[in-house]
């Protein structure tokens, strides 16, 4: 079992295994830094003691000082996280693959973003959802449609079984990038991955009806599940009971001091908590809840890394 587990390899994430790793915490990050805001800067001129650098430099620096104080790193999506009971939580990969930690720092950024199809705004709740765990209980035996083209919509789809075998992932003009273990999964399962044109249009008036595609061509649905990119700091919250906040409920509230969610064990660092979207906003707040960790598994009632 892990110490600490930080979904999310940007700013955030990697200070806050930096002091974890330096205070002799088993610590492991999950994510992709090249997924990082702050890895597709083409410059960054704002970070004290750094005049300029790129950010994808900046970025490999981050991690390499990480990993030289003890913290691993796996490149992979986080799909999945449960709570078992105090100091327990078991968090899925994209290979599908568990791991255990006593304590959880959610810094996986926002990652939300509009579509762009007409008609998503009007329809939302009204046959197109952002959440499998939220409202795939209103779909039971019907014809679905996951839209996406990552891991993490096939683990979508995969949640949607609970509720109806009917289910097609719709890539929206993307190839999959979807790995071998859950292509397989997806396979026996029958769901089927439809490599689609766009998608232009929801259709509907009271509730969703179909999708149009850039063509014009039309196929029925009696609900989509909106999964573009990669798992969010939002589809977290959900599945843990952590009060949310701001436009789609996308930020975690957090205390900004320390980290702390409302759930005992999860803390929130980065652009998921809401604020300004800087790198050293972001480095602060994870070095605020790496402390707060260290004393709360420790439980040392002072920390100060003077070293």
């Amino acid at each position: 079992m892990y110490d600490l587990i930080i979904i999310g390899a940007g700013p955030a994430g990697l200070t806050a295994a930096l002091y974890a790793g330096r205070a002799d915490l088993k610590t492991l990050v999950l994510g992709i830094v090249t997924n990082s805001n702050a890895h597709k800067a083409h410059l960054i001129e704002n970070y004290l003691g750094i005049e300029s650098i790129s950010g994808p430099d900046y970025m490999m620096r981050c991690l390499e000082h990480a990993k030289k104080f003890g913290a691993e790193y796996l490149e992979r999506e986080v799909l999945d996280i449960k709570h078992n009971g105090e100091q327990d939580f078991t968090i899925v990969d994209s290979e599908r693959d568990a791991y255990k930690a006593r304590a959880v720092l959610i810094a996986s950024g926002l990652g939300f973003k509009p579509s762009g199809i007409k008609n998503e705004q009007p329809l939302i709740g009204r046959g197109v959802s952002f959440c499998v765990t939220c409202d795939g209980a209103f779909f039971k035996g019907k014809n679905l449609a996951v839209i996406g083209s990552s891991n993490y919509a096939a683990d979508e789809a995969l949640q949607l079984l609970t509720y109806t075998p009917h289910i097609t992932i719709l890539s929206h003009g993307k190839k999959f990038e979807i790995s071998p273990k859950l292509e397989k999964v997806l396979k026996e399962r029958e769901i089927a991955c439809v490599e689609t044109q766009k998608i232009s249009k929801f259709l509907g008036e009271e509730k969703l009806s179909a999708v149009e595609y850039a063509d014009g061509e039309m196929q029925e649905f009696d609900g989509i599940f909106m999964a573009l990119g990669h798992a969010t700091a939002a589809d977290f919250a959900t599945k843990l009971g952590i009060e949310r906040t701001g436009p789609q409920k996308a930020y975690i509230v957090s205390n900004p001091l320390n980290g702390k969610t409302n759930v005992p064990g999860v803390y929130a660092a980065g652009d998921c908590t809401g604020g300004n979207a800087q790198a050293s906003k972001s480095s602060g707040e994870g070095c605020n809840a790496a402390i707060q960790i260290i004393k709360d598994l420790k439980g040392i009632a002072a920390f100060v890394d003077y070293s």
